[in-house]
């Protein structure tokens, strides 16, 4: 057998070994290697990370230095674009911090450095910070001064068109012409919410035009409001206090309009302020603040390019170990792929061809003590495999009958459902009777409990029922309904609005006590729906109906000849 063959083929690891002591041997000679290599590296990278180590230190601190520097001026035109694009307390607090810690930074930095070149730059960074934060609280004064004013402003807006809103809703017009008087103050209004959203636009836009737009508004609500008052002086339309409120008011939009003007005028010089003085000084800063960058980098490209020759020289040697390393590791891969994998491949071959039916497979047992004992627990599966498929096979042969049988069950059972569906469906046919009693008069008897579908169903067949016989009156009696819940009162709406649509009248009959006050208890208003106590009081409104209306056509066909006779 091959076995035999392969226990006299000579080898450099015995073929008694066990598959841990052969991973074993192989990742220690790995390690031993690798331990060299570490060794002879660390000896080599200690004399080169001293000279390194002086040569990066001043560059290290250079480059920190301008990081800090430029993240700090990053961090206050930040803080300030926050404040100008939201300027409340709290970004003004942020703003100034960050100002502040700015100007700290850079005298610390100035103080520590070394490098001349940095020095210079700190120094004018510095004396541009002490200026932009002269500069900003110019800014932050002008902006509050500004923000107070059209706090002012809108407040006195909110007043005014409260006072003229009051007013219009306080008012009573009598007379067409009170009404047309009215719109003057509406339009008033109206002018004052287009002057307040102007005002609002005023730092989104064109500063003097969305101020010119508020004054024009604002101008026109006065002219609206002052005819308004030289007008209607009665008081029979506006109340007394009301018109002196309004008095108050027209004497108060002179002043409004010098505030949009003064506005104007406060955002107007706050723009000015902002892009004349405040950003040419930022992009100063910045671009100081750049040069200090380029400065360190420029040191650390020269560091870089020192730290690259000796980096260089590493790589090259670690490249020659790394190369014999890989040798070394492939030649043991080769060898442990030929001694362990080349067992497994055959086992997993057998394995897939096991598994798509292929007949009766046996596996060699060679390689290591764990793969023999692998190969022949495959051996033994394989055969427990094969008595398994037989007895698989004769069970889905009698699963094969045992299906055929339960078809024919299944089959015989869908023709009894389906011909219990269709005594269903006849017996709720029968349960839902629409008796015509005579000409134009029909009975709908009730008997048992009604649900949704029965409910639906009866609906369609007296609605199909008034329809095919001209029917004039319906006769729903309930007598034989034991309990009318709410649902039941909602059909009965229902079909009497139906019914009422199609020309015909519902009278309920056979109301007991109980189910009167159910009707009663559910809420449903019950007004178009006629009722009588019995059947026969029912048949006799009916009646009575039936002659009503057989003698409203009799007089209609009477005045219709008269008509025509007329007309003759």
């Amino acid at each position: 057998m091959a076995t035999s063959a392969h226990t006299t083929r000579p080898s450099l690891i015995g073929r008694d070994m066990s598959l841990r002591a052969r991973l074993i041997l192989g990742y220690g000679i790995i390690v031993s290697l690798t331990l060299i290599f570490g060794l002879f590296m660390l000896t080599y990278t200690r004399g080169v990370r001293n000279r390194l180590e002086t040569l990066s230190a001043d560059v290290t601190i250079d480059t920190r230095y301008s990081i800090e520097a430029v993240t700090a001026v990053a961090e206050a035109q930040r803080a300030l674009d926050r404040f100008l694009q939201q300027p409340n307390e709290r970004h003004y607090q942020d703003a100034a911090r960050q100002i502040d810690f700015l100007q700290r930074t850079i005298e610390r930095l100035e103080r520590d450095a070394h490098n001349p070149a940095m020095v210079g730059h700190l120094r004018r960074i510095g004396n541009q910070a002490a200026t932009y934060r002269q500069i900003f609280e110019e800014t932050r004064n002008s902006i509050a001064a500004r923000q107070r004013a059209r706090d002012d402003l809108y407040t006195a807006f909110l007043q005014q068109y409260q006072t003229i809103e009051q007013a219009i809703s306080n008012a009573r017009p009598i007379a067409p012409s009170d009404y047309l008087a009215l719109m003057d103050l509406s339009r008033a209004s109206t002018r004052l919410q287009l002057a307040y959203v102007w005002i609002g636009r005023m730092e989104s836009e064109d500063t003097a035009t969305a101020a010119d737009n508020a004054l024009a508004e604002l101008r026109q609500a006065r002219t609206f409001l002052r005819r308004y008052l030289v007008l209607n002086t009665n008081p029979r339309i506006v109340r007394p206090e009301d018109l002196e409120r309004l008095q108050s008011v027209s004497e108060s939009f002179d002043r409004s309009i010098i505030s949009i003007a003064s506005l104007s005028s406060a955002s107007i010089r706050t723009e000015v302020l902002i892009n004349s003085r405040l950003k040419p000084h930022a992009a100063q800063m910045s671009r100081e603040a750049t040069a200090l960058s380029d400065t360190a980098l420029m040191a650390l490209s020269i560091a870089a390019v020192d730290i690259s020759r000796e980096t260089s020289q590493i790589r090259t040697i670690i490249s020659s170990v790394l190369a014999l390393l890989l040798i070394a590791g492939g030649a043991l891969g080769v060898l442990l792929a030929a001694l362990i994998t080349r067992p497994l491949n055959e086992l997993v071959a057998a394995t897939a061809r096991l598994a798509r039916g292929e007949g009766a497979l046996r596996v060699q047992p060679r390689g290591g003590r764990e793969l023999i004992l692998l190969a022949h627990a495959f051996n033994d599966m394989a055969a427990e495999l094969e008595r398994e498929r037989a007895e698989i096979r004769r069970q889905n042969a009698l699963l094969a009958e045992r299906a055929a049988e339960l078809e024919q069950t299944l089959h015989q059972l869908r023709e009894e459902t389906a011909a219990r569906e269709q005594l269903s469906a006849t017996v709720r046919q029968l349960s839902v009777p629409i008796i015509p009693i005579m000409e134009g008069v029909l009975v709908a008897p009730l008997v048992g409990e009604i649900d949704a579908e029965r409910a639906q169903l009866l609906q369609q067949r007296l609605l199909h029922r008034i329809v095919t016989e001209r029917a004039q009156v319906a006769i729903l009696d309930i007598t034989g309904v034991p309990v009318v819940d709410g649902q039941i009162s909602t059909w009965l709406i229902q079909a009497t609005t139906a019914a009422r649509l199609l020309g015909a009248r519902c009278i309920l009959v056979g109301i007991n006590p109980e189910v009167s006050q159910a009707l009663v208890a559910s809420g449903i208003d019950l007004g178009d729906l006629a009722t009588r106590a019995t059947l026969r009081e029912g048949l006799e409104y009916a009646m009575r109906i039936m002659r009503a209306a057989s003698g409203v056509r009799q007089e209609a066909n009477g005045i219709r000849h008269a008509t025509v006779r007329v007309r003759h």
